[in-house]
């Protein structure tokens, strides 16, 4: 049962992983390997997506598109933007899993009263 806190926390995690998307195109742009038109690309996209999955967590499927954003940002990551990006990524991925853990008790919790 995933419910109004569940909800909360997880859009609040993807609404900042959002922010950081937009602030890492110009990190992402100075890598010699990556092109501008990447950086932007999969930046805009990624930040785009946050904000959009964020707004879709209504429907049950939902969650299961904040699930895959987080491999994406780790994806991006692990083969194009390095290990610095990885690391940021697998921490918004323990986020990202803490709000759903922590908002489903406290749903449950607040069910049960």
């Amino acid at each position: 049962m995933r419910g109004r806190f569940t909800r909360i926390l997880c859009s609040a995690v993807l609404a900042f992983e959002a922010v950081l998307m937009l602030l890492a195109i110009p990190v992402m742009a100075t890598i010699p390997v990556l092109t501008t038109t990447f950086a932007l690309g999969w930046g805009a996209g990624l930040a785009g997506a946050f904000l959009v999955t964020a707004g879709l967590l209504g429907r049950s499927w939902g969650y299961v598109a904040g699930h895959a954003l987080q491999v994406a940002f780790m994806a991006l990551g692990l083969f194009a933007a390095g290990p610095a990006v990885l690391a940021v990524g697998v921490m918004f991925a323990g986020l990202w899993v803490a709000a759903y853990v922590i908002g489903m008790k406290i749903d449950r919790d607040r069910a049960i009263r």
